[in-house]
């Protein structure tokens, strides 16, 4: 494996304008040019699109060398977890935008499975200096939580520090989201009328999971209450979440009947939940991590089409298809 600073010799900042900056680009070897022999042709390698708005923003300002680093993918939204607590404890970091379709074998000695998000952490072993790598973006966010606590410099813990069964209760409903929420999200975007389930199906079984997790949220009310899952507490639940909270509108823009969700004063026995659901929507979306981490809508459109077409050949995407766990 080469070190942290062999890699970092392939890599560097290119601002081509001050709108549209292209971050921590890869030279070669990493040249995607250098391994068609490699890359089968059904590859989404049309993909061309950059971040933009204010995850261009943000991604310019820690494009410079870090020992800590995150090799991720603007579009990716488990690359915007890990993005979104970097934003909010404030961690410095650089930040390394790849083509998770062209995988480059530096980028696979790092991380073998090839996902984003890999966080390449700074370590000091009887070698001296080298890095290791984490991956798994619900991983690499417990990591980044319990490894910068001064408070001070990084805020609030994202997991209930002195309660015990709170923390263990948040991962429960992590779980939740990224076992039955996360999975049936894919199977409704990637719905078309040749499938085995209909466009019905799947938004009552999504609704279901999005219904069973709205429940087990605070109330919001009272003195000290608050719109996120614990409440005035912003948590590693609210984090797992929000990146997919934010493309539901990619479902509403694709799909027939969008995601369903009933209007205010419209959801019978449930128009409490809706209600709830709708204060944690509000809030996310306001949330300055949340925000510095998001590129513009049509940016996103324009990706999840070949989602919406079930042609894209992601590995999340193959496999919702095959019927699969996602990877």
């Amino acid at each position: 494996m080469r070190s942290s600073r062999q890699l970092l010799l392939t890599t560097r900042c290119i601002f081509t304008n001050t709108s549209r900056p292209s971050y921590a680009a890869f030279k070669k070897p990493f040249s995607h040019r250098n391994q068609t022999r490699t890359m089968p042709a059904s590859v989404d390698t049309s993909n061309k699109g950059q971040a933009t708005g204010q995850a261009a923003k943000y991604a310019e300002r820690h494009c410079g060398e870090h020992p800590l680093k995150l090799y991720g993918a603007w579009f990716c939204p488990f690359v915007q977890r890990s993005w979104i607590v970097l934003a909010e404890k404030k961690i410095p970091h650089q930040y390394i935008e790849i083509n998770p379709y062209h995988k480059a074998p530096q980028f696979l000695a790092l991380n073998p499975r090839g996902l984003v998000p890999t966080l390449a952490v700074p370590s000091v072993g009887k070698g001296g200096k080298a890095t290791k790598p984490l991956y798994e973006s619900t991983v690499v966010c417990e990591y980044l939580d319990e490894a910068f606590t001064d408070e001070d410099k990084h805020g609030p813990r994202l997991l209930p520090l002195d309660d015990v069964y709170e923390r263990a209760r948040c991962r429960l409903w992590i779980d939740h989201i990224g076992s039955r929420i996360v999975p049936s999200f894919y199977r409704f975007i990637q719905h078309t009328p040749e499938k085995e389930y209909s466009i019905e199906d799947v938004r009552t079984e999504f609704l279901g999971h999005l219904r069973a997790l709205v429940k087990e949220m605070d109330p919001d009310e009272g003195e000290g209450g608050g719109p996120f899952f614990l409440g005035s507490q912003f948590s590693l639940v609210d984090v797992m979440l929000a990146p997919w909270a934010k493309r539901l509108f990619l479902i509403d823009h694709y799909k027939p009947g969008g995601v369903g969700i009933p209007a205010a004063g419209e959801g019978g026995d449930d128009e409490w939940v809706w209600s709830r659901w709708r204060k944690w929507q509000d809030a996310i979306f306001e949330r300055d991590s949340v925000k510095k981490t998001w590129s513009d809508d049509d940016q996103y459109i324009e990706v999840y089409k070949r989602y919406a077409e079930d042609k894209t050949e992601s590995e999340v995407g193959k496999a919702t298809r095959q019927g699969r766990s996602l990877p």
